[in-house]
């Protein structure tokens, strides 16, 4: 259904760019440890700070992403006997597992991260470390992220519930997707997947058969 489709569209759209700008986290990551290798080894100055970033950082880094992996299909899923069975089947076994597992987790865990980071905020919580740094960036980054994963969870759930509906309206089809390369992508494909102008695209065409017939008698 074209509505469906329009929510998961904008869901996933939104997903995909907080993904994006979400994983310039490592980078900063990456960034404190070499700094803190350069400072150990070379000039024999250890900070106190630095190991607790690289804990907070990558901790927000995992969780901020999550709902990107969501999307993504990166989280590990064992499907030997799941993929031998009928799309409808496949289909109908998503929602309902989604409902029983993710739906309890990730709705009842996230109002609980709100008033973690709340309290946090509220009364200045401290790490126990040495450098003792606030704790609420990163409970708050852990209430994002989970929010974030409950906004794509709907969008995975739905794309199931809009299959099953077309399935039936198909008169038990199962509805095909395209997944061909569009005109354009095919076109960058060709030229070795250099990206083109619009005049370039535009000028562009698939080989004609006829083409290769005269290139043969030549």
């Amino acid at each position: 259904m074209k509505p469906i489709k329009m929510i998961c569209r904008g869901i996933d759209t939104f997903t995909e760019w907080t993904g994006r700008v979400f994983a310039f986290i490592s980078l900063l990551t990456l960034a404190v440890i070499i700094f803190e290798v350069f400072m150990r080894r070379i000039l024999n100055s250890p900070q106190i700070w630095t190991m607790d970033m690289i804990v907070m950082s990558f901790g927000c880094y995992v969780v901020l992403i999550s709902a990107f992996g969501f999307l993504r299909k990166s989280f590990v899923a064992v499907d030997v006997l799941y993929a031998m069975l009928p799309g409808i089947v496949r289909h109908i076994l998503h929602i309902v597992t989604y409902c029983i597992f993710f739906v309890p987790f990730a709705f009842k865990l996230t109002p609980v991260a709100y008033r973690f980071f709340l309290k946090a905020y509220t009364t200045n919580e401290l790490s126990y470390s040495v450098w003792q740094p606030p704790t609420w960036p990163v409970k708050l980054a852990l209430f994002v992220g989970l929010t974030l994963l409950c906004i794509q969870g709907v969008s995975e759930i739905l794309k199931h519930v809009d299959w099953i509906v077309e399935y039936f309206r198909n008169g038990r089809k199962e509805p095909q997707i395209d997944e061909s390369p569009s005109a354009i992508e095919t076109v960058i494909l060709e030229n070795g997947g250099h990206k083109l102008d619009a005049d370039q695209i535009e000028g562009s065409s698939p080989p004609d058969a006829s083409s290769d017939t005269g290139k043969e008698e030549k």
